[in-house]
């Protein structure tokens, strides 16, 4: 019997650890050196980041320092980031960064719901089946 010890290589342009959640809700980001503030929607959210989308266009670059603020299923998150990318000028990727352990866990339980939910929705979690005689 064959074995193949070692994980499969990633394909394509994903290169995320941390599994993202499509989400829609309103978001705030801050951009710290300007003292500017930007009203959008976060599309999507890992544990790594997430993606923010607004009707403005992102007076930014990469790597400028954020916070994102946004509430999802009844958690309230203000988070610190860096813009890692920019996809147009209304959206931009968002790297979180120097989480504390607390903000961490909030998020990490967040996406354990949106897991859930996911499950849920896709019918893969029916609850358990009874065993056939």
């Amino acid at each position: 019997m064959l074995s193949n010890p070692e994980p499969p290589e990633k394909t394509g342009r994903e290169r995320r650890l941390c599994a993202r959640h499509e989400v829609d809700s309103a978001a705030s980001v801050f951009l710290l050196d300007v003292r500017s503030r930007i009203e959008g929607r976060i599309l999507d959210v890992s544990l790594s980041g997430c993606r923010i989308r607004s009707k403005e266009r992102f007076p930014t670059g990469i790597y400028r320092r954020v916070e994102v603020e946004f509430a999802l299923d009844g958690m309230w998150f203000r988070l610190a980031g860096v813009v890692q990318a920019v996809h147009d000028g209304h959206t931009i990727g968002i790297r979180l960064l120097n989480l504390s352990d607390r903000k961490r866990e909030q998020l990490m339980m967040l996406m354990e719901e949106l897991e859930e939910e996911e499950r849920r929705e896709s019918g893969a979690d029916d609850g358990p089946r009874p065993e056939s005689l």
